[in-house]
């Protein structure tokens, strides 16, 4: 199984994938942080809560993470190399296995690396400003761990997703679908906190997203309910598909 996770997380960064990721939050958090810090008035910069919220926009890496985790399973249906993949193993349930792990890892990879360009881009705003320096403070820290256990379960989430669609642009345009419409319409029922995007938002915010999110350790187990759903169909569908 370790082969197998190498294997895989070798496939993601021997591909243009990771690069055009890394490009992709490198121009969002310069834009997003910038704009953020740019536009507040000094006493808010100078409390805590603002200054994690300006940090927090590291949590888009997980929806990147949920994004790699798809291509990196559905992507090999759509180009074909799935074939190879199972003439090197043929017990097609460790590839899958394989496949959510290296997403899991990998997705902890590209969230950190958003976490890091963040809190660079956030430090260089705060320190220019005659205003308290509280990025060090453990609330801080305690975000971004939990942001990268978010990502974990993103990742595999999104293999999750991709071997049971096995169509990589099906599969990311109906995540974000559901993401921006399909939570929000669960909202006129005050049923979105149960919803996997919402779930996931709760393990990021860590107890501070409010009544619209559950609790740290509650949004850790829906979204590992929704992660094991996924991976149990996603490893049937495909054991019983067929490749050419």
């Amino acid at each position: 199984m370790i082969r197998l996770v190498r294997a895989e997380l070798l496939k993601l960064t021997t591909t243009r994938l990771l690069l055009w990721l890394g490009l992709l939050i490198l121009g969002l958090s310069a834009l997003v942080v910038s704009t953020r810090a740019g536009s507040m008035s000094r006493d808010d910069l100078a409390q805590l809560s603002e200054q994690r919220s300006i940090v927090q926009f590291a949590a888009f890496g997980t929806l990147i993470a949920l994004i790699a985790g798809i291509v990196g399973t559905a992507g090999e249906y759509e180009h074909g190399t799935i074939n190879y993949t199972f003439l090197v193993t043929p017990r097609r349930e460790r590839v899958v296995g394989a496949k959510l792990l290296g997403a899991a890892i990998a997705g902890v990879g590209v969230t950190l690396f958003a976490e890091v360009v963040t809190y660079a881009i956030a430090a260089i705003w705060i320190s220019a400003k005659p205003v308290p320096f509280q990025l060090a403070d453990g609330a801080i820290w305690t975000t971004y761990a939990t942001t990268l256990a978010a990502a974990a379960l993103g990742g595999a989430l999104g293999a999750g997703l991709g071997a049971v669609l096995r169509r990589q642009t099906t599969a990311i345009v109906l995540s974000l679908i559901w993401l921006l419409v399909g939570e929000p319409v669960l909202a006129i029922a005050g049923v979105e906190r149960y919803a996997p995007g919402h779930a996931i938002a709760a393990l990021v915010a860590a107890g501070s997203g409010g009544s619209q999110l559950l609790d740290a350790w509650a949004g850790a187990f829906v979204t590992l309910v929704y992660l094991t759903v996924f991976a149990l169909a996603g490893t049937f569908a495909v054991m019983r598909s067929d490749v050419t």
